[in-house]
């Protein structure tokens, strides 16, 4: 998903008209959510755009105690890469690479292959051209980036919502082709490279039992079986405040796919209400959303972790529906609030018990995150399952 859609709104005045409805967040406790996630053997990440231009954003970003793993929005997208053919620029993945160093965080490097923000020069190549093109893009942006990338979104929402695969200019021109040559020129460079980057496919509206993600199921496996190495799926999990997954529905279909020995993780979690201004209801039903969806990533032990798709409002891609855990009332350059959507992120990990969440008549608090330091050497380990042989199946462990 593109982080920069809505930045042309301005926003400064999202910020402002969204402010008075805003229910705050009440939590308390010292441990942030990065030290939940930790504490179950998982991360708590979040993707980063132009957030890092912001002084005020950053400086809430840059808390380990909160975020563990970086994504970029857009830096490493083939527009942003590659937008003229074999002239690479990687100045922004870079810049993005060093923050998560200074900050002692991991990067997910998003994305390889994907249908949208890609030239129009890849597209108008005939099919052995365009393979050549995917072939050449995937070994020059993963040796560039190596082993900074924790995992690599190597396709991205290839399969349409019918349950079909997508009618992309990629299936249009090679068929299936793109997606075997994707994984099978990440894989080349992976093990040549000896890299311990995980390779990925991510698609969204996936997150229960239903028929795109069975879909997606029967995709993956019959690559698995052709000798296909793929290390995870990730759900990005792109919910509404009136959605009803439930923490079961999404643990079921979670172990489908830990059952071919394969890790999962939610990479691109937001949660959107009806407008910029939601009332409380909705946004009790957002922090339940959250809360529900964190919980399922708890409950699965081959999920490594999860990936919000922003933290502030004013910079998510959907910064007119107030979907993140922080905004700016201010407007930008301006102190970061936590919301009550925090909160649901908290009991998720289970953290509203054990780590001083208070009852609902606590007062607001505007604190932004839990006690921040400079540069951190935390480490942390997650992520021990995947087929990291081509046409080998693990058997699930759970």
């Amino acid at each position: 998903m593109n982080l920069s859609l809505l930045l042309v709104l301005g926003a400064s005045s999202l910020a402002v008209a969204s402010g008075d409805s805003i229910t705050k967040s009440t939590y308390k406790g010292s441990s942030g959510l990065h030290d939940m996630a930790k504490a179950s053997g998982k991360y708590m990440g979040t993707a980063v755009d132009q957030d890092m231009k912001d002084s005020a954003a950053l400086k809430v970003l840059k808390n380990i105690h909160d975020f563990g793993m970086l994504t970029p929005g857009n830096a490493m997208k083939w527009d942003a890469t590659e937008s003229t053919q074999n002239t690479f620029k990687f100045d922004n993945g870079d810049a993005l690479v060093a923050l998560a160093k200074e900050m002692g965080a991991k990067v997910r490097c998003h994305t390889l292959a994907w249908h949208s923000q890609t030239p129009q020069w890849v597209q108008s190549l005939s099919k052995q051209q365009m393979l050549k093109a995917l072939e050449n893009h995937i070994t020059k942006v993963m040796t560039h980036f190596g082993d900074s990338c924790y995992a690599w979104d190597v396709a991205n929402e290839v399969m349409g919502d019918n349950a079909q695969m997508r009618d992309s200019f990629w299936y249009k021109t090679t068929g299936m082709d793109f997606l075997t040559t994707a994984f099978k020129t990440a894989y080349s460079v992976k093990k040549s490279l000896g890299l311990k980057t995980k390779l990925y496919y991510n698609d969204y509206n996936t997150n229960t039992v239903n028929a795109k993600s069975t879909a997606v199921l029967a995709m993956v496996k019959k690559l698995m079986d052709a000798g296909v190495t793929i290390d995870g799926v990730g759900f990005q999990s792109h919910f509404s405040y009136s959605d009803k997954a439930s923490s079961a529905d999404q643990v079921a279909n979670l172990k489908r796919f830990t059952a071919l020995g394969l890790e999962v993780a939610l990479t691109e979690v937001d949660v959107v209400a009806s407008s910029s201004s939601p009332s409380a209801q909705e946004q009790k039903q957002q922090s339940d959303v959250y809360k529900n969806t964190i919980a399922a990533c708890k409950q699965v032990k081959e999920c490594v972790g999860v990936t919000i798709w922003g933290y502030d409002d004013n910079y998510s891609w959907l910064s007119t529906k107030a979907p993140m855990p922080w905004y700016q009332p201010g407007g930008a350059n301006t102190e970061l609030v936590r919301k009550s959507l925090y909160d649901g992120i908290v009991a998720g990990w289970g953290g509203a018990s054990s780590n001083g969440l208070p009852s609902s008549g606590a007062n607001n608090s505007t604190q932004t995150s839990a006690p921040s330091t400079g540069t951190n050497t935390h480490s942390w380990g997650f992520g021990t399952t995947g087929n990291n042989n081509p046409g080998t199946v693990a058997p699930s462990t759970q």
